[in-house]
């Protein structure tokens, strides 16, 4: 079993679209802001939907 917390996807690139979603790691701001409080269950369920997340950078 591995106990490794679940790290950020973050890539430093803090720019949101019109959706509200980074353009550099897909997360809402929602989701960005949670992150530390999150349990692994639930960041790992944001890290698989952000796989199928296609995001247009539409300033």
């Amino acid at each position: 079993m591995n106990n490794t917390p679940i790290k950020t996807p973050c890539v430093g690139i803090c720019k949101y679209n019109k959706e509200n979603y980074c353009v550099g790691c897909k997360r809402s701001s929602n989701e960005i802001s949670g992150w530390i409080n999150y349990s692994d269950d639930l960041r790992k369920a944001i890290m698989q939907d952000l796989e199928q997340r296609e995001l247009t950078n539409n300033d």
